[in-house]
């Protein structure tokens, strides 16, 4: 456990500010003195373009920034880079939130990025898919040592949700690919497809999908296009709201939305999900 660690945050190839730890192990964050010329807020409600030093709250995200914590693993990524660092000999229960932002490095999900950077990059271009699906369902057990453990933490380190997942990168286009987990229907990847033609066929706005091998159900990364990396916030991360309890439901989504965006579109464009998914259930 690194407590003197300095994390410099970076968006864009721009120097945001810089992360420490307090002596409480809360995260205290800075912006840097040109990005408050230039910038944008990366978290408005919680992190403002004003000089000053922000020291998070304990909960929820374990002395971390909502923002922040949405760079790192949750669920089935948590689950890997665990396996994967008892496998290396390390402790992952001794790393602060600041370590583990290291290992996510310039591989998270949307656009921040962080230094120094100990994440694993690789070029993905073929894939043993049935393979990968086959070991996920197998790291579920306490004992899994599997070959290709360190495999399935290249591929797949930073995704959020408890399902199986990898990043993937295919003829150029980045993709998120689903696995099923040991409880769900063994057509669960046709299904989650077929769904996502119907929500486009109802008007709401997504990325493009693809069924993989007529099972892996896949979707095309939204906090990426070609010409870069965009940054994005969920609304836990925007709110410091636990996601891991029901604390918020489609009027405050509805509302938030209003008062971001000033744009009814907007508004009725998550109306229309809202619909969907309710519809659907």
């Amino acid at each position: 456990m690194n407590k003197k660690l300095v994390v410099e945050v970076y968006l864009g190839g721009k120097h945001v500010g810089m992360l420490v730890l307090t002596p409480k192990e809360l995260c205290a964050f800075e912006y840097d003195k040109d990005f408050l010329k230039n910038g944008v807020s990366i978290s408005p409600f919680s992190l403002p373009l004003q000089s000053g030093v922000f020291v998070a709250k304990r909960d929820p995200f374990r002395g971390g920034f909502g923002v922040f914590d949405d760079s790192l693993p949750d669920g089935w990524g948590n689950l890997v880079l665990d396996r994967y660092l008892q496998q290396k000999g390390i402790n992952p229960y001794k790393l602060t939130v600041l370590e583990r932002l290291t290992l996510v490095g310039s591989t998270g999900r949307g656009a921040l990025e962080y230094r120094p950077d100990e994440s694993v990059d690789i070029e993905n271009s073929s894939f043993d898919f049935n393979k990968l699906a086959a070991e996920s369902e197998k790291i579920l057990a306490s004992d899994y040592s599997g070959g290709s453990l360190e495999t399935l933490y290249q591929y797949g380190g930073s995704p959020g949700g408890a399902r199986p997942k990898i990043f993937a990168k295919i003829d150029g286009k980045e993709w998120l690919v689903k696995f099923k987990s040991a409880s769900d229907p063994i057509d669960v990847g046709q299904k989650e497809y077929e769904y996502s033609l119907l929500a486009r066929e109802c008007g709401i706005e997504m990325p493009e999908t693809h069924l993989f091998e007529d099972k892996y159900f896949g979707v095309r990364r939204y906090d990426r296009t070609t010409g870069g990396k965009i940054h994005t916030i969920s609304i836990a991360g925007l709110l410091n709201a636990d996601y891991r309890i029901p604390c918020l439901d489609y009027t405050d989504l509805l509302i938030l939305c209003r008062k971001l965006t000033l744009d009814m579109e907007q508004v009725y464009m998550l109306f229309r999900q809202m619909v969907f998914n309710v519809a659907i259930c």
